[in-house]
């Protein structure tokens, strides 16, 4: 392995004391000086959020306890899947990551730390949210139709209510929006991601139902409900209501900090050889 590049073009100092570069862009490659650090950091928006963030999650790790025989077959299962058992194979991956062998417990652990610590949080307010987010989480498939006149809609859904004519046909011929190209047929798709006016109609109506043409925005709707597709709080779901939890605490804790403002202590975790319950 080559040595490491020395930085020569350091900036002068106003104090005329030679600045150090302690910021390492690469593995034992100190680069930046603390206050190119702290220039980029302010000039740089997304530079200081990222770092927040990063500081955060490096706390929350740090916090959550396992034992070192966990530990350790954490890292030989993260260096098996990679099949980086080898020595050489593995010291070649490092130095091609920039990092260190001391690095390779946060990698390996990290999947298992975070899980543990959204369990011991939210594992008893996941049913809650499931609920507070079911109405936008549940899925449905409709029929379409989008057309600039009023009286052509009402045309439209004549013919269709008396079964002269279908969604199918009637989509790629008169539809202005992209339901044309699939034949007037929307989904499966969230509620949540349809028009607040459709999904008002969806949410209360039954398969089949077919409504008189209605006013969105600047065109007039002819819609009809084909299936739905409710969610169900099975593990996929749990795990995906736990991580939105995690987000939105994640979150508010990084705009804490970068306001200045103190961070609340975090939840006293269980001890390493406590079993969590399943999620």
């Amino acid at each position: 392995m080559t040595s490491p590049t020395l930085r020569t073009n350091l900036p002068e100092p106003l104090s005329g004391l030679p600045e150090v570069a302690v910021v390492e862009l690469g593995h034992q490659r100190p680069w930046l000086t603390l206050e190119e650090t702290n220039r980029l950091l302010r000039q740089h928006e997304q530079l200081a959020p990222s770092m927040a963030r990063a500081w955060v999650l490096d706390e929350l790790l740090a916090a959550v306890p396992l034992t070192p025989e966990r530990q350790q077959q954490l890292v030989q299962e993260w260096q098996r899947r990679r099949q980086l058992e080898e020595p050489d194979a593995l010291a070649s991956w490092l130095h091609s990551a920039r990092l260190s062998p001391s690095d390779l417990p946060t990698l390996a652990c990290r999947t298992e730390r975070l899980a543990r610590f959204r369990q011991h949080r939210w594992g008893d307010e996941v049913e809650m949210h499931y609920l507070r987010r079911k109405a936008e989480l549940d899925k449905v498939v409709y029929s379409l139709l989008r057309v600039q006149e009023r009286t052509l809609a009402e045309e439209l859904h004549q013919r269709i209510a008396e079964g002269e004519a279908d969604f199918t046909e009637l989509a790629p011929r008169f539809s202005t929006g992209q339901e044309r190209h699939t034949r007037g047929v929307i989904g499966p798709l969230p509620m949540a991601m349809a028009h607040a006016e459709i999904a008002s109609r969806l949410r209360i109506g039954q398969p089949g139902q077919l409504w008189p043409p209605f006013p969105v925005a600047d065109v007039w709707v002819v819609l009809r409900l084909e299936q739905q597709l409710p969610t169900r709080l099975n593990a996929e779901t749990r795990s995906r209501m736990m991580e939105e939890l995690f987000q939105a605490w994640l979150d508010d804790r990084v705009a804490l900090l970068l306001a200045g403002e103190p961070l609340p202590a975090l939840p006293p975790m269980p001890a390493a050889t406590e079993d969590l319950p399943s999620s």
